[in-house]
């Protein structure tokens, strides 16, 4: 990228085995980018209060930004206490509308508001918390969520027993025969910390009934059993997602869900705890 009239020769590069970071500084750096960010980017007239608030942080369009050592502090742990409250909010959410199967542990990672979009804008009102939480999480939403969208995301916020996942345990995940998925699915283990995969010399966020469907040993009512943990299950390698000592999140794709996945009649089984 580059200014219109300052241009450069393009440069082709292989991103194959690079990391970038893309995910936000929870310090003072988080400042930072939203002043790069609100120095380039047009303001709405739903972003004109919080520019103003932002204005008494010395963040403001076109101004350089230069706070004082007392002012970097005091971002610092706002940042922190933010970072800590939203994930609060997640982890120990207490709207259990967000439950997909009653009496199971797994919720809804696709919710949506009121008006089946990810603006939280309403008439009298604005859903400054619930649309943080939405973007804390993720970005890139359809506009509208249609009633069966094309791709759902599940979460396991806690195990069979309703136990908060740990860093360092083991945990299997079984996906039923015959589930009712028309293209395919894939179980994903995020970092609860960053809400990204986790980096392991094994370079394997997670598995694929696509990609890793015959690879993936089957049991005999044919359901397939997949490991999470820091180590594989002895002859498990190929159902194994390594955590690299991580707190893991398993968050379940299902690509192309049938009637019996939407209506809720067809239920999947909770994360176990392995050892």
């Amino acid at each position: 990228m580059y200014y219109l009239d300052d241009p450069k020769e393009t440069q082709f590069i292989d991103p194959a085995d690079m990391q970038f970071s893309s995910l936000p500084s929870y310090d003072e750096r988080w400042f930072e980018d939203v002043h790069a960010i609100f120095t380039l980017e047009n303001v709405k007239e739903q972003d004109k209060v919080m520019m103003g608030m932002l204005a008494s942080l010395g963040i403001e369009k076109g101004k350089p930004y230069n706070p004082d050592e007392k002012t970097k502090k005091a971002m610092r742990q706002a940042v922190i206490d933010a970072y800590y409250y939203m994930q609060k909010r997640i982890l120990h959410s207490a709207d259990t509308s967000r439950t997909w199967w009653e009496g199971k542990h797994w919720g809804n990672g696709m919710f949506a508001d009121k008006n089946s979009g990810f603006s939280f804008i309403y008439e009298n009102l604005i859903d400054i918390d619930t649309r943080a939480e939405r973007y804390f999480i993720g970005t890139y939403y359809p506009q509208k969520l249609g009633p069966q969208p094309a791709t759902q995301y599940l979460f396991a916020l806690a195990d069979e027993d309703g136990n908060e996942l740990e860093a360092g345990k083991t945990y299997s995940f079984t996906m039923p025969a015959n589930a009712p998925i028309k293209q395919f699915w894939s179980l994903i283990i995020y970092d609860v910390e960053t809400w990204a995969f986790i980096y392991t010399p094994e370079k394997l966020p997670g598995l694929s009934s696509a990609i890793d469907g015959e690879t993936m040993q089957k049991n005999r009512d044919g359901s397939t059993t997949l490991y999470f943990g820091p180590k594989a299950p002895k002859g498990k390698k190929s159902n194994w997602i390594p955590t690299g000592g991580k707190k893991p999140l398993p968050v379940l794709r299902v690509y192309g869900g049938t009637e019996k996945f939407w209506d809720k009649s067809w239920t999947m089984p909770d994360v176990k705890l392995v050892k």
